[in-house]
């Protein structure tokens, strides 16, 4: 059972919701098909439901603001010719085919063609017959042919079909629908666009890196490089657009191999790099690789490097590296034949350096490093790595430290950016471009914006606030809108004294008093005082020790447990949050030493939020200003997330969904399952065992025994591409879940809605604009872009509802899939706006809507709920290594542990917060 409350509902069998049409039958008015065709054998064949955009938004005021976006003012609308690529026999690696492609023989026969790397080709010309010939790659780079290697590849061109770019000028101006030739035409376009840059500078999918161009260095041979995203967009009104900005990516230093493999196992030198390296005892009186031999192995194949050592018949050649041997240079031998006497002479490649280049290897210990070019290894000393590789890993603490603070610049240095990257690109002098007949314009395009009309913030006592658009506001001399329900009598504070930062009896005894007055200044009820208790064990045994201290002392079980602990170490963190959830089932608060011995009264109240959200309050209220913004009666708010781990980090992705437990979008229970590895969409089984106790619990509290009339949907996370599974496969068993709650007789109607962080869309406002711009010229909270990036048939919309504290903010993309219930544009982009000030922990409003935000939230904490045992030491965060083995014997669907329920009811808290 997972860590949620209740018990799983009815399995994928008979299940009732999947025999009633009224959901299909909606969906189906949508993308105008019989409800006959829309059956559950051919889900994944019908296209996304489109939601059309309702108007503009009228409330607020208009402003102007500048968009990383280009119009594309001319593309050409005649037959482009699709040609099928085939190089050698199909295995052949990306830089053999580039190589083959960019024969002489290939360019003299087939001009003005565009490839796309893999097996697609594009050209105006009318090739009818199709090319087939074979590419010597020795005789292509003036060099004699190969005795040990076969390096000649049959290139094999046809043209498979027409693609009418007439078709995507149709679609823009609404007279067809998305199909497969439009997408054919826009695929073209994108490949125009990248045809050029990609022959200049390093390509990565749409982003682009120069070699030579701005980089930091990260430490343990990481590099971050400032690069140039580019991609084409359909935008309204009707066009296309280039959306330009700039891409943060890290890559391996240019280093020596060994600093490089020095780095992943993080050696303090080279010995210690040759002792993780060498061979060990196999248990059977042989030998087999080391943790850190697999490690270097894994992670620097495929690297391109170079070999430099005096006499280098081979300088300036790149190999690329195939793995590591388990042998040294010394054990290594090699068949060496004498061109004189016609004899071979075997040898050690310790002793071939030393007798062939008088080179003597400093380290022969080291793996001997193998190339994917047949028969060639090399020393590990005598390596580089030479061009730009991308760094896949999960960057340490350290590191992202520093990557954050280089890629955070304020809105006007990236607006500079935006515009050397548009000056690097430089379409105008692009032949691919001209070629094709694209021109794109060199100005940023200047959209009409809204700025919508902010909510009051409701406090207890009937005290209100208006924010403005600072998007901050204060809660000095302010009570919570709802303080703890039960007062807080049976709580105890722990507290561990560390060797650094360490705290005595007496600085907790203080802090307490604070946190107690702050609390009843709050309008909290806190009825006696703590038991403090001060914990010498270890992590699991110290819990139990305050738990039970705290239950004798007051003879009910405990509230409540704050524990102070010395530093900011994760595991320790991770340990025991799964203690308090899973173990006691009691609400917890972890806070650090060195803020509890300083006492401040800012802390205390940040920290009173949380608490006070853990105790079943709400910190604070949003009153629209828009009427018809409120949260319809009789409505819930459900969120979801799925988080999956950095690479090298074996946990499994986390379905997390969240439930709001009030009439107006405050307060959210929350559970999480184990999804799988890497699955987005969250599956039937895991809904029914999150979603269903939740429902139920909203039900017979919220509803009064009644189902929702209206369901607001926000997903997080999912690309266009899996806007239709989204509907086809969660928001029908999410359906099934309110039909199975009322003997299949609810007629509820959903609103999904899904939003998107990872984009590359930014606003600038006039600068010194206080009208639209904060102080650091980012957008003011409240901005809202409904047009010119945004789609030209669908409901989008760009939000920023939040202020930014560093860098350049970033607009939340919401998209509207499904809309049943019937909005008005104002009605759910003000609503949306509205509930990002009740964000339970803040004195700001946030970047995301709260029902994702806190789905966020549940999926990080239920990481720590995994059920591994504490000495197979951490499973996520800072201090997993990169050395982090894939463990043995992992379960194929590993499930979480339950928590504990108690009379507290955890589960249906805020336990996450």
């Amino acid at each position: 059972m997972a860590n949620v409350p209740g018990k799983p509902g009815l399995g994928a069998q008979g299940d009732p919701a999947l025999d009633k049409p009224a959901l299909l039958t909606d969906m189906c008015k949508n993308v105008d098909l019989p409800l006959a065709a829309f059956n559950l054998n051919h889900l994944y064949s019908v296209p996304v439901a489109t939601v059309p955009r309702p108007g503009f938004n009228q409330t607020g005021k208009e402003i102007e603001v500048l968009l990383n976006a280009f119009a594309i003012t001319k593309f050409p609308s005649r037959i482009v010719y699709q040609y099928d690529v085939h190089i050698g026999n199909g295995v052949e690696k990306n830089a053999v085919i580039q190589k083959v492609w960019n024969s002489k023989i290939r360019k003299n026969n087939l001009k003005s063609v565009i490839f796309d790397g893999n097996k697609l080709a594009w050209s105006m010309n009318n090739y009818e017959k199709e090319f087939n010939a074979l590419v010597d790659l020795d005789a292509e780079q003036g060099r004699p042919p190969s005795t040990k290697t076969n390096n000649t590849f049959r290139i094999l061109v046809r043209k498979t079909k027409q693609v009418n770019l007439a078709v995507l000028t149709a679609w823009l101006n609404g007279k067809i629908s998305m199909n497969e030739p439009v997408l054919e035409a826009l695929n073209f376009f994108d490949h125009v666009l990248r045809e050029w840059p990609s022959t200049k500078f390093l390509a990565i999918k749409r982003s682009f890196f120069d070699e030579q161009g701005d980089n930091k260095d990260l430490g343990n041979g990481v590099l971050a490089f400032k690069g140039v995203y580019q991609a084409i967009r359909s935008a309204l009104p009707g066009r296309l657009v280039v959306n330009i900005d700039v891409s943060n990516t890290c890559f391996w230093a240019r280093t020596s191999f060994m600093g490089a493999a020095m780095a992943v196992l993080d050696c303090r030198d080279l010995q210690h790099l040759i002792h993780l390296t060498k061979p060990i005892s196999d248990g059977h009186g042989g030998l087999t690789e080391s943790n850190g031999f697999y490690e270097v192995h894994k992670r620097l194949r495929k690297l391109q490097v170079q070999p430099h050592y005096r006499g280098c018949p081979v300088l300036g050649t790149n190999f690329i590296v195939k793995g590591l041997l388990n042998a040294s240079a010394r054990t290594y031998t090699i068949d060496i034949k004498d061109r004189a006497t016609g004899t071979t002479k075997t040898m050690t490649v310790e002793a071939y350096f030393k007798s062939k280049y008088n080179v003597i290897l400093d380290y022969w210990e080291l793996p001997m490093v193998e190339m994917t070019k047949k028969n060639v290894v090399y020393p590990m000393e005598v390596l580089t790595i030479h061009g730009l590789h991308k760094y896949p890993w999960k960057l340490n603490e350290w590191q992202t430290s520093h990557m954050i603070k280089y890629a955070a610049s304020r809105p006007a240095e990236r607006l500079q950016s935006v515009q050397k990257s548009k000056a690097m690109l430089d379409h105008s002098n692009d032949p691919v471009l001209q070629a094709f007949g694209l021109q794109v314009d060199q100005n940023m395009i200047r959209t009409k914006a809204r700025l919508l009309p902010n909510p009051e913030i409701q406090f207890g006592g009937g005290a209100k606030l208006n924010p403005g658009t600072n998007g901050r506001w204060d809660l000095r001399g302010k009570k919570f809108l709802q303080p703890n329900k039960r007062p807080l009598e049976s709580w105890g504070i722990g507290y561990f004294p560390g060797k650094r930062n360490a705290i005595n009896r007496t600085q907790v005894e203080t802090f307490c008093d604070g946190f107690m007055k702050g609390y009843a200044g709050h309008g909290g009820n806190v009825a006696k005082r703590p038991v403090i208790v001060e914990l010498k064990e270890d992590i699991g045994d110290a819990i139990k020790t305050l738990y039970n201290a705290t239950g004798v002392k007051f003879q009910k079980d405990p509230q409540l447990l704050l524990i102070v602990v010395p530093d900011k170490n994760s595991f320790t963190y991770l340990r025991i949050k799964k203690s308090c959830d899973c173990r006691w089932g009691v609400p917890s608060q972890v806070l650090q030493s060195a803020h509890v011995s300083k006492a401040n009264p800012q802390y205390i109240s940040n920290v009173l939020m949380k608490v006070n959200a853990k105790l079943g309050g709400t910190t604070a209220r949003a009153i629209p200003k828009v009427p018809e913004a409120a949260l319809r009666p009789h409505s819930m708010i459900i969120g979801a997330d799925v988080s999956h781990p950095h690479m090298g980090v074996w946990s499994p992705s986390m379905a997390a969904m969240t439930v709001c437990m009030d009439t107006f979008g405050g307060r959210y229970w929350g559970a999480c399952e184990a999804n799988g590895d890497r699955v987005e969409i969250i599956n039937r089984s895991n809904i029914e065992v999150i979603l269903l106790p939740l429902v139920r619990e909203w039900m017979s509290t919220v509803g009064q025994g009644r189902a929702p009339d209206h369901v607001y949907y926000f997903r997080d996370g999912v690309s266009s591409g899996q806007f239709q599974h989204v509907l086809e496969k969660e928001v029908l068993d999410m359906r099934s879940i309110f039909m199975q709650l009322t003997q299949d007789q609810w007629k509820g109607k959903f609103t999904v809605v899904v939003a998107n962080k990872r984009h590359h869309l930014r606003a600038f406002p006039k600068p010194g604009d206080r009208n639209s711009a904060d102080r650091n010229g980012n957008p003011l909270p409240g901005t809202l872009i409904s047009r010119d990036v945004t789609s030209p048939h669908d409901w989008d919309f760009l939000l920023y509802s939040h202020i930014a504290l560093q860098g350049t903010s970033r607009p939340v993309h919401y998209h509207v899939i499904l809309d049943q219930i019937g909005h008005k544009a104002q009605e759910l982009e003000n609503m949306i706006y509205d509930h990002c000030y009740q964000y339970m922990r803040s004195t700001t409003s946030v970047s995301l809507f709260p029902a994702v935000y806190y789905a966020h939230l549940v999926a990080t904490r239920a990481r720590h709920h995994e059920d591994v045992p504490a000495s197979s030491g951490p499973q996520s965060g800072p201090e997993v290594k990169l050395t982090n083995p894939k463990p043995k014997n992992r379960p194929v669907d590993p499930r979480l542990l339950p928590m504990h329920g108690t009379s507290n009811r955890l589960p249906f808290g805020m336990w996450y917060i």
